[in-house]
């Protein structure tokens, strides 16, 4: 086999690379490195022809006998044209030392977390204290394994001043690999639980292993009591930080005693607090400062989140992760609940504990957890192979052999009247749907958002032009959910965010976003707010231009070329010309731009044509008043498509992520959003019986009707009723009959004899366009995505 390049030769190569390791996240072909790394179901060397036809041009491959053969293909070169394959046998590796190179030419705080409990909600909640005072690269998501802790620092970037990586283990010898690829200058230790204890062959091998990490560091946040953990850093020569809590209001650091606003939290994740706080601290955030950001602080989906039971206790739904020391959690914090008495445990597999001697076997799951278990329960129901023999042992206990067993049995179940339901599991045995099963419904108007579709669309417009890409995701991401869209889109590759006023900025700050933000709507009285939070007004006024500059913001001038809305008028332009001129502005622009008023429209081309003319000319007079050039914008989600020459820097987009509104690109791009609800009643009404308000429905024959659970109130336009608008349901549509009340509308559903109660109805999604919607209420898909009402629930999908 060819020999490779050494590893600063291909980082000299490959450094402004993607590293792609999943081919379903595939950004930006040209400047992607694919590695064709093994797995256990498949091989990455299945997928370079599909990558190559989409554009990537640069390979990793696997050349060991064991893994499917890439050789054949490379055989036959005229396949593969202007491609470049490094073979190796070893090209995880290969990814690992790429990382830690490209980690050795940064030289700022980089703090890494590693623990058997807590890593991932630790360093989300730490990233979240420090982002409005510094730029902060972190781990996304667990990424913290042998592929996902190189992915996680190949992010690191020249603006970024301090960095937080996680670090997982499962077994010996794993972590001086995460270590040389971290170097830590200090760190986080968590606990230590059961997870992954048959990797080792006992607790004090594994806890070595796990502060192994921090060789190097100069100082490690650790609980006060866990004494090992002290000894094992200081024989390490590193200094332990130690932490204590007291009753989620005062954090003891060391020697110091800090007064602090903790949200309220079970116990666990007070600790979790405590931890993220008390490493803020070290890193030099003062007491005010990590108070500002503290009440924000929320637990992730699917840990102790408690519901609402359809027996009239609560279900707490705890199925993120399995282990004996999360149980034991889960437990204290459903036994205290337990107002009734009762408590039930639906258990999933769990990961026994093993022992202290490397000669003795694993202790079976009924060794360990019987007397967790037997005082405190009054029913058990358990899931899956390791756990047949734990029900055997406890009277009355029900086995279930998988999750969809026990799904099948549950309406047979007779749970009691303010039974607590505590259901544990790991996240792959997806045991929410149990927690949803088991739960009162309160609303069941859903909008999803299918997040991977999100992605492909924003790599359909990225992938056509050589421009960075602002995103919109003002108005709550048109009514998705800013948080969660602005993540998968900073995930994707997104190189801006833009917001409408401060405080949607605000927002995306305290969960976590990090990218530059822009501010389409913001006043002078904001600018304060606007530098500590790290926002980018646009500006429009002279006497706000100088404001910023004054307060030290960067800012993006904005210029009305014809949308007649804001931005600076062409008779404005001689005095922003002489403001420029006169100060020092370079470094405040950060961009110029204007807003096309009718792109997506052939009939105005000719105007949108003057508009980029009239937008040139001013703009060439403003960079020879900078003396400088800064970035420019004018192109939307329709502009990209129809006026691709005019990119320039930067491109917006908008409405095209979601799949519509663009139809050049239509046939490319995947619908993200569905607006559906549920049948709640289906009855019979003979002819010329009026319906609803007003009366303004009538049967014109004999017929049938159903209600559904969605009305103006979750966005349904009024305007849709009356049988301007059809419905989805299963086996054709339903016309809106009479109105549309607040909560509920009737359809006509006489042709559809198949339709009942609880049946799914679609009123905008994948088969049925949202245009159609907006045609009827006369109005445009904007207006009825930003009016979905907050009481409808979002769901978000990632695959």
């Amino acid at each position: 086999m060819p020999s490779l390049p050494s590893i600063p030769i291909l980082y000299d190569r490959y450094g402004d690379f993607d590293l792609l390791v999943d081919s379903r996240r595939l950004r930006d072909p040209e400047k992607t490195l694919f590695f064709a790394l093994p797995g256990q179901r498949t091989h990455g060397n299945k997928f370079v022809r599909q990558l190559y036809r989409k554009g990537v041009r640069h390979f990793v491959v696997h050349t060991l006998r064991r893994g499917p053969q890439v050789q054949g293909e490379l055989d036959k070169q005229g396949k593969y044209p202007e491609a470049t394959f490094l073979l190796t046998d070893d090209p995880l590796r290969l990814l690992q030392q790429l990382a830690a190179h490209h980690r050795r030419q940064f030289d700022i705080p980089v703090l890494a977390i590693t623990g058997s409990n807590g890593k991932t909600i630790v360093k989300d909640w730490l990233a979240q204290l420090l982002q409005p005072y510094l730029k902060v690269c972190a781990s996304p998501r667990s990424y913290n394994s042998r592929i996902g802790v190189p992915l996680s620092v190949w992010r690191l970037r020249p603006e970024h001043e301090i960095a937080i990586f996680e670090a997982g283990i499962s077994e010996a010898g794993e972590m001086a690999a995460l270590a040389e690829i971290i170097r830590p200058t200090c760190g986080l230790f968590t606990m230590l639980g059961s997870a992954h204890a048959a990797g080792f062959t006992d607790e004090l091998t594994k806890h070595r292993e796990k502060m192994s990490l921090f060789r190097g560091a100069k100082w490690v946040v650790v609980p006060a009591d866990d004494t090992t953990s002290v000894g094992l850093l200081r024989k390490l020569d590193v200094e332990p930080i130690t932490h204590l809590g007291i009753k989620g209001r005062w954090l003891e650091v060391e020697e110091v005693s800090l007064e602090l606003p903790f949200p309220e939290l079970p116990a666990i994740y007070l600790e979790n607090a405590y931890a993220a706080a008390t490493a803020a601290y070290a890193l030099g955030l003062g007491k005010e400062q990590i108070a500002a950001s503290l009440p924000d602080l929320h637990v992730l989906d699917n840990r102790l989140e408690q519901r609402a039971g359809l027996h009239g206790g609560p279900v707490i739904n705890d199925s993120y992760s399995n282990d004996l020391t999360a149980l034991a959690a889960a437990l204290d914090f459903a036994e205290a609940r337990a107002n009734s008495g009762k408590l039930c445990l639906i258990l999933g597999t769990i990961q026994p504990r093993s022992s202290n001697s490397p000669s003795t076997r694993v202790s079976a799951p009924e060794d360990t957890l019987l007397p967790l278990l037997h005082p405190r329960l009054t029913r058990l129901l358990t899931i899956g192979e390791t756990n047949a023999g734990l029900s055997r042992s406890i009277a009355g206990a029900r086995h279930f052999s998988h999750p969809e067993a026990l799904l099948a049995e549950l309406g047979n179940i007779p749970f009691s009247p303010g039974e607590v339901i505590l259901i544990k599991g790991a996240s792959e045995e997806r045991l929410h749907r149990v927690a949803d099963a088991l739960s009162r419904q309160q609303h069941r108007t859903l909008l999803r958002i299918d997040l991977a579709a999100l992605r492909h669309n924003f790599n359909v417009y990225r992938s056509g032009t050589s421009a960075k890409m602002i995103v919109m995701v003002k108005a709550s991401a048109y009514g998705g959910g800013a948080p969660p869209v602005a993540h998968a889109l900073a995930e994707a590759g997104a190189d801006y965010l833009a917001v409408a006023y401060p405080d949607e900025g605000s927002h995306l700050r305290q969960h976590g976003l990090q990218l530059p933000i822009m501010v389409l709507n913001a006043a002078g009285h904001d600018f304060d707010r606007m530098l500590s939070n790290r926002l980018e007004p646009v500006i429009h006024r002279l006497e706000d231009l100088r404001r910023a500059r004054e307060a030290g913001l960067k800012v993006h001038l904005e210029l009305d070329t014809g949308m007649a809305r804001l931005g600076f008028r062409p008779a404005e332009l001689k005095a922003l010309l002489t403001e420029l001129r006169s100060g020092d502005y370079e470094r405040t622009i950060a961009s110029v731009f204007t807003h096309l008023a009718a792109s997506e429209d052939g009939a105005h081309d000719d105007f949108t044509r003057q508009q980029i003319n009239t937008f040139d000319a001013a703009y060439e007079r403003i960079a020879e008043a900078l003396g400088a050039s800064p970035s420019r914008h004018l192109l939307n989600s329709n502009g990209i498509s129809r006026f691709p020459g005019h990119a320039y820097e930067y491109v917006r987009l908008g409405i095209g992520l979601y799949g519509i509104g663009d139809a050049a690109k239509a046939a490319a791009l995947r619908p993200v959003l569905s607006f559906s609800t549920r049948v709640t009643a289906v009855f019979e009404l003979k002819a010329g019986q009026s319906i609803g308000y007003g009366r303004r429905g009538k049967m014109a024959h004999d017929g049938r009707v159903a209600v559904l659970s969605v009305g103006y109130a979750d966005g349904l336009p009024r305007l849709a009723g009356e049988g301007r608008f059809s419905v989805r349901l299963p086996g054709g549509l339903a016309p809106v009959i009479g109105s549309v009340c607040m909560d509920m509308t009737m359809v006509d559903v006489s042709q559809l004899p198949g339709v009942k109660v609880d049946d799914e109805a679609m009123l905008f999604g994948a088969d049925h366009p949202i245009e159609e919607l907006a045609e009827a209420a006369m109005t445009i898909p904007y207006e009825i995505l930003t009016g979905i009402g907050p009481r409808v629930q979002r769901v978000y999908t990632a695959e």
